[in-house]
């Protein structure tokens, strides 16, 4: 948020009671939403309740069938979930996937953003986000069509997705997000870096990291409402 945003939710929060002296303000406010145009405050609150219930849906879906059939797995990734649905902003998501993955003697977890698919905001810092033009020679050279990288990149590579305080890169996981259904282009990277050259290497089973994306694809919608380009 800049400045001026920053006063309002300020002032807003000081005055808990502004809207109810100003109850018209709750039906004529009008706020873009990107597949249904506007939406009043109240419509706006009952949508993101309603877009909540859908995802917690989903979660369940999720989880119960990973815990059906892979119960190692469901048992691995069920603390890391339970944070990611408590958290309600990007970055938080992102640090708390950075803190599980260094748990596991990984170096980093990050994600980036295609510049395309969000609507530019303050709240992310420009070092997450992605141009897709420059990730295509990436993906062209070393995913085709798979959902996962595992493996080393060259130099120029690398500094395409890191800064230079991120490296050294041994190896890493690169993972495409938001490809599903209709959704033909990824909206997101995952990342998993290792300084262990030999960490993460083509042939390696990739069952685990498949249900962390479909975690991570939950949560990130929610963590950037309403920047997401129609």
């Amino acid at each position: 948020m800049n400045e001026t945003e920053q006063q309002i939710v300020k002032y807003l929060k000081n005055h808990p009671h502004f809207f109810a002296r100003h109850l018209e303000l709750l039906d004529t406010l009008q706020i873009p939403h990107r597949q249904k145009g506007t939406l009043s405050l109240v419509e706006m609150q009952l949508e993101r309740q309603r877009e909540r219930i859908k995802e917690l849906e989903r979660e369940l879906a999720i989880f119960g069938r990973l815990a059906h059939r892979e119960q190692d797995i469901f048992l691995g990734l069920m603390p890391l979930q339970q944070q990611l649905s408590h958290t309600e902003h990007f970055l938080d998501g992102v640090q708390k996937i950075n803190d599980w993955a260094q748990q596991y003697d990984l170096q980093q977890a990050k994600i980036l953003l295609f510049r395309d698919s969000w609507m530019k905001t303050d709240d992310v810092p420009e070092q997450h986000w992605v141009d897709r033009k420059a990730f295509e020679i990436i993906r062209l050279e070393r995913m085709g069509l798979k959902k996962i990288y595992l493996g080393e990149l060259s130099g120029k590579e690398k500094s395409l997705l890191f800064l230079p305080e991120e490296l050294p890169v041994g190896s890493l996981a690169c993972c495409l997000l938001g490809i599903s259904g209709n959704h033909h282009h990824a909206n997101a990277l995952l990342l998993f870096t290792s300084r262990d050259a030999a960490q993460f290497y083509q042939g390696q089973d990739t069952a685990f990291l498949k249900h962390l994306i479909d975690i991570v694809e939950l949560h990130l919608h929610r963590w950037l409402m309403n920047t997401e380009k129609a």
